[in-house]
């Protein structure tokens, strides 16, 4: 249920200082007759998520100083709803990127605060250079743009520009009939899409007060294990290739097909997109699908054992993953870092288990966690969350429940809900309002919109020629964040 806050509350309900202080999940804005509100949703200890509305009457206090996850989310509103906000750092747009300044003004040249200022730091000193990267890579990812402050090969400051590719996801949704609208979920990441569709279905199910049956739920669980599986070992194939290891890489590369294949033996697509629908999924598994997935994610599980041992052991590996990119504690703590990325820094936070959905709570869950932050951390936690994975699918495929997988369910009407799952890259939110059976308003809170953030500064002290590799432990999607 939404309650309503006041400006006095809100800067008291995030200091991240406090020891119970609540971790903010999403923060994001809504007009309505006339009236603009913000709605935060936040993680609150021994209590769970809640949303909060706020009715913007002039200049909101920006939390930014006292949660600096909050950041981006006010640079977003300001962009896209007009909203101010006082004592923020640098209310710069992050969608539309203006021209960078020019030391020498021209001829009755006038200048805005926002250009005078200029969106890059300039960080000076003897020996200090910039070196930019991107937005155009070598290969066939999406475009950002990394400004690098160095000295000598160490860099002093990295500096973000994303959102080139900003797809304008959620004014798509708005007017789609609700259970229609799935194959724009599923294109928000298309690595991930899995998780974006259920992710869209539980919302909805809060909305219309579906009832999910237990065989659905089981299916649903095997399909988002299978894809946080596959993305751990290809990611972690990925950062042995980046170590200059090849034959890790390529294995990894073989385990992956070999499961995108038994995934296709099961519900007949490798990806598992058209799958999910609200209240159901549109396969039903027959009893030798599920023993052949079940062998296969076994036969998958004990190869990528052997192969993860062999890398972690070698002391190469070892000498480039340790002590690289470190995240600390209070860093992801302040940015409210979510999926791997936090875990690896001591940060203990899983929506399976803290906010158990589905068939999750059905099952022992494994969090692994670690204290270092660093590359070798990061790559420990797939490691061990793939292993998991694993063991969890078989189990269910163990236990398989009976009943129907599709039943029947009414989309007519209106409300609001939102619901969480845990992606491969961490908590996925989405929110949406529905008027009369259409979509009047759809947020959506990627994981990697919520750890990008933190990426500069888990950088900043490595030399730059292993900001590939830091990058990669990351996995942060581009199109995820642009949305």
């Amino acid at each position: 249920m939404t309650a309503g806050i006041t400006t006095s509350e809100l800067l008291r309900l995030f200091d991240t200082s406090l020891t119970d202080a609540p971790r903010l999940v999403s923060l994001f804005g809504r007009k309505q007759d006339d009236h603009k509100y913000l709605h935060y949703i936040l993680d609150l200890p021994d209590v769970g998520y809640r949303e909060f509305a706020y009715l913007v009457e002039g200049v909101v206090p920006s939390a930014t100083r006292v949660s600096p996850a909050a950041a981006w989310h006010e640079r977003e509103l300001h962009e896209e709803f007009g909203v101010e906000f006082t004592d923020h750092p640098g209310l710069l747009p992050l969608r539309r990127h203006s021209p960078e300044r020019r030391e020498t003004p021209q001829p009755n040249e006038v200048r805005s605060p926002r250009l005078r200022h200029g969106e890059f730091l300039q960080v000076q000193g003897t020996g200090v250079c910039e070196v930019p990267v991107g937005p155009v890579h070598a290969g066939i990812i999406e475009p950002g743009h990394f400004r690098f402050s160095v000295i000598g090969d160490s860099v002093l400051h990295l500096q973000l520009r994303l959102f080139y590719t900003h797809k304008g996801t959620e004014k798509l949704f708005e007017g789609s009939l609700a259970n229609e609208a799935l194959p724009i979920a599923e294109s928000v990441s298309g690595d991930n899409c899995f998780a974006h569709a259920i992710a869209y279905c539980m919302a909805l199910e809060k909305v219309f007060g579906v009832h999910v049956p237990q065989r659905t739920d089981a299916v649903r669980l095997i399909g988002l294990e299978l894809e946080r599986l596959w993305s751990h070992v290809v990611d972690f194939g990925a950062l042995c290739g980046d170590v200059g290891f090849s034959v890790p890489a390529a294995y990894c590369a073989r385990i992956k097909e070999d499961l995108l294949q038994a995934s296709t033996r099961f519900s007949g697509t490798r990806y598992w997109r058209a799958i999910a629908v609200p209240g159901g999924v549109t396969f039903d598994p027959t009893p030798s699908a599920v023993q052949d997935l079940s062998r296969a994610v076994g036969d998958a599980a004990a190869d990528f054992a052997v192969l993860a041992r062999m890398a972690l052991e070698t002391p190469s590996v070892q000498d480039r993953f340790e002590t690289a990119g470190i995240l600390s504690p209070k860093v992801a703590k302040d940015f409210a870092v979510v999926g791997p990325a936090a875990r690896a820094s001591g940060i203990k936070k899983d929506v399976r288990i803290d906010h158990p959905y589905g068939g999750y709570g059905n099952f022992q869950l494994d969090v692994p966690c670690y204290e270092c932050g660093d590359v070798m951390a990061r790559a420990r936690v797939r490691v061990d969350e793939a292993m998991s994975s694993a063991r969890l699918i078989v189990e269910q495929l163990a236990s398989f429940p009976a009943g129907e997988v599709r039943p029947p369910v009414s989309m007519s009407g209106s409300g609001e809900g939102f619901a969480a799952v845990e992606a491969p890259r961490g908590e996925l939110l989405y929110w949406l309002k529905v008027n009369e059976g259409r979509i009047a308003r759809c947020h959506v809170r990627s994981p990697s919109f919520q750890n990008w953030q933190a990426l500069p500064f888990a950088v900043a002290g490595n030399i730059i020629a292993d900001f590939p590799l830091i990058n990669k432990s990351f996995n942060l999607s581009y199109s995820g964040c642009d949305r």
